[in-house]
């Protein structure tokens, strides 16, 4: 994960991203955290809002890249 998003996200979110570019779906995340599936999906949410991305392929997209979202 690039360290500038580390800056930008709460550290729950930051765990959410590693999980996402591990390849998890939104289940798996939310048993490994011991959420509901609803939390994981409004931390994405929050997420995506923070790094000016539109979903999941741009997040993994732009962290492969090392890219700082515009």
């Amino acid at each position: 994960m690039p360290s500038e998003w580390q800056q930008r996200l709460t550290p729950r979110e930051a765990e959410i991203v590693n999980c996402l570019l591990r390849g998890w779906d939104n289940q798996l995340v939310a048993e490994h955290l011991g959420v509901a599936l609803g939390t994981v999906k409004k931390h994405l949410q929050n997420i995506f809002g923070k790094l000016g991305v539109d979903g999941r392929a741009a997040l993994i997209f732009q962290a492969a890249c090392n890219r700082e979202p515009s």
